[in-house]
């Protein structure tokens, strides 16, 4: 009876998506049939594999080819490019003819087995398959390739499923083995007709782990899925292997929790790889949940160096949750000494977090490790007790306490983390200064920049009164007594109390001074306070900076005292201080008001100190002032007094009068004022 043909029309491709409607019986034919230069001989048929009436996926999905440069299998490195990698161990040195392959001559026999191993040689064929296995479980290389050829050569085995498992597990050696030689060995196959079986593609897919190509691997499993193979556990964990090989770790993080789900045992070498791929790209939540999914589901330990690994970029990406845990866990047991640049970084850690009992323990280790302190270790330690989690004011101030014992010199700006504690609140400044004061009383050295960022804080608060009450008792406190700097954030303060003069139509502009605006001012002016602060500066031997002459003029501008502004602005200039920006405009805003030519000159200093001024600012000096050459070369405010002075004005810049005296205006100032009781 005939056989029916297959239609193969939608309804049969929809029931068998597998199907392939091309000629299997021709390109089985064509594989059977011997080739010229094949080991497969006609007569030998029962040494040839029985053809499945099922064509196989890689007949009807063939495989690409390899890149032009087909890799060889030999250990000296030497490419076939004639036939199959197994089939061409035979073929070096043994005529082929149309009929078969002619037995090797009594010489070349003696030469092999002078070359091969003599144990191998010595072995019979199911010892040697055995063998085969064996090395092949270890994934050596050279000894498969060794045995393999032994069989080929001197035992006239043809090529079968057995040698290319073999051949194909031992290609997980990073050296010897790529994804090409891979493919290359499933189309050898392919053109001898030997299908794969459920073992070989678990070779397969291991191989692949450590040599990726995803491609391959989908069409792996595309036909295993086809073939009903089951994938072990063992081929579960080489799949993910390779998924992290290609960076998907999306799709190997959904692997892994389909796994973890099903009860499929996962290796810890797997979670492991995961984690290390994982921090490497910065993935640290991703990486601590895969580290206690491992923790919970695998009795072996986790390596120090994975914990280490974790900890230190968890500290780097401040990820607290993972290194509290590494630190809780491994550092403080002493099971992992972290380096001191991840004691650092976890110091930081504690320091944004407001964490004190990781931040303590931190400086516990460096302290051990009998690391030198900076400032910059203390400031993150004062962060951690000032942090609004934690706020302990006490051991924050005991803290800049300890830096002055040791040797160090704190400053305002190290000390920046009070300042913003103490800004928070209003009532904070007087607070810290009232411990500072039981400090001094129990025989504490307490550094004057801790007074002064008490100082700074009620300024901030706009507080005058209680900031000039702290400096009054600062003597008691601090035996070194005030500096320049507390000086300036006083003149700060009464810069501050003159600008906050509120306005009804702008309170935010304080440049353009109108006279109703400039006269409200005046009222509640601190220049007479600037003034007593600056004799006592003088009468305690202070030397004045750039800032302290910058915040006087501004005091002065703003009270509407343009002369001793210009006085002021004419001695920072003598001793070679520059100005900062809003210290011009105010100089330039109060010339401006009072009609003062001076302000040509403070005009072309902005711009020599390479501050560009306003637009409206230039066009209403230069309309102001048209009897000036604004573009003329001079040298500052004295050329300006100068030409006022070939003009015939009079009684301006009153102090050259004091300059003719040797004394500068703050020296004038100090012999008015006297010295504060």
């Amino acid at each position: 009876m005939t056989t029916r043909p297959v239609i193969a029309d939608g309804l049969w491709r929809c029931l068998c998506p597998s199907f392939q409607p091309n000629s299997s019986a021709l390109r089985r034919f064509a594989r059977i049939r011997p080739l010229n230069g094949s080991i497969l001989h006609p007569n030998s048929s029962h040494c040839r594999r029985t053809q499945s009436t099922t064509p196989s996926h890689f007949d009807s999905n063939p495989l690409p080819p390899v890149a032009t440069n087909d890799e060889g299998l030999t250990p000296s490195g030497h490419s076939r490019r004639t036939r199959g990698a197994v089939a061409s161990l035979f073929e070096d040195n043994s005529s082929v003819t149309g009929r078969g392959v002619t037995s090797p001559s009594r010489s070349e026999v003696k030469a092999r087995k002078r070359n091969a191993d003599p144990d191998l040689v010595s072995l019979s064929t199911p010892e040697l398959y055995e063998r085969l296995k064996k090395p092949a479980s270890s994934k050596i290389y050279g000894d498969v390739f060794n045995v393999v050829k032994i069989l080929l050569r001197d035992r006239r085995e043809l090529p079968n499923l057995a040698m290319y498992s073999a051949m194909i597990l031992s290609f997980v050696s990073p050296e010897d083995g790529t994804a090409g030689m891979v493919r290359k060995l499933l189309e050898d196959m392919r053109e001898d007709g030997i299908e794969l079986d459920s073992q070989t593609c678990h070779h397969v897919l291991e191989a692949l782990a450590v040599h990726p190509d995803h491609l391959l691997r989908n069409e792996i499993l595309e036909y295993m899925r086809n073939r009903w193979f089951t994938l072990s556990d063992r081929g579960h964990n080489m799949v993910v292997a390779g998924l992290l090989r290609d960076r998907f770790f999306e799709q190997a993080l959904d692997k892994l929790e389909d796994m973890v789900r099903q009860r499929i045992k996962v290796q810890p070498w797997v979670f492991d790889k995961a984690i290390y791929f994982l921090l490497d790209y910065g993935e640290v939540e991703e990486a601590y949940q895969l580290l206690s999914s491992r923790l919970h589901n695998c009795e072996a330990p986790v390596s120090y160096t994975l914990y280490s690994q974790l900890l230190d970029t968890a500290a780097r990406l401040q990820y607290a949750e993972a290194a509290k845990h590494v630190w809780n866990t491994q550092v403080i047991p002493g099971y992992v000494k972290p380096p001191t640049s991840t004691c650092l970084l976890t110091l930081s850690l504690a320091s944004r977090i407001g964490d004190v009992n990781l931040g303590t323990d931190v400086f516990r280790v460096l302290t051990e490790r009998q690391i030198i302190f900076d400032t910059h270790h203390y400031e993150l330690l004062l962060q951690t007790y000032l942090h609004p989690a934690s706020g302990n004011l006490p051991a924050a101030l005991n803290i800049i306490l300890i830096m002055a014992e040791s040797g160090m010199h704190p400053t305002e700006a190290a000390l920046h983390p009070l300042y913003t504690y103490l800004s928070a609140k209003k009532e904070r400044p007087l607070e810290a200064f009232t411990i500072l004061q039981s400090f001094e009383a129990s025989g504490k050295q307490v550094p004057t920049a801790a007074v002064n960022v008490c100082i700074q804080s009620s300024i901030q608060h706009r507080n005058l009164p209680e900031a000039i009450e702290i400096y009054k008792a600062l003597h008691t406190v601090s035996k070194a007594g005030p500096t320049t700097n507390t000086f300036n954030i006083l003149f700060r303060g009464c810069y501050r109390a003159t600008r906050d003069v509120p306005d009804d139509n702008d309170t935010d502009n304080v440049h353009i001074v109108t006279p109703e605006i400039r006269q409200r001012r005046q009222e509640t002016v601190k220049k007479e306070l600037a003034m007593f602060l600056a004799s006592e500066m003088l009468q305690l031997g202070l030397e004045p900076n750039a800032l302290t002459y910058d915040r006087l003029v501004h005091v002065c501008a703003l009270a509407g005292d343009s002369d001793d502004a210009f006085a002021y602005y004419e001695e920072m200039r003598n001793q070679g201080f520059t100005g900062r920006r809003g210290m011009y405009s105010y100089l330039i805003d109060v010339g401006l008001i009072a009609g003062d030519e001076r302000t040509v000159a403070v005009l072309e200093d902005m711009r020599a100190a390479g501050f560009r001024p306003k637009k409206e600012d230039a066009r209403a000096v230069s309309s102001r002032f048209m009897n000036r050459i604004v573009g003329e070369a001079r040298g500052g405010v004295s050329a300006v007094g100068e030409a006022r002075s070939e003009g015939g004005m009079e009684g301006d810049m009153g102090v050259a009068a004091e300059a003719n005296d040797g004394l500068s205006l703050l020296e004038e100032t100090s012999r008015k004022q006297g010295r504060v009781d």
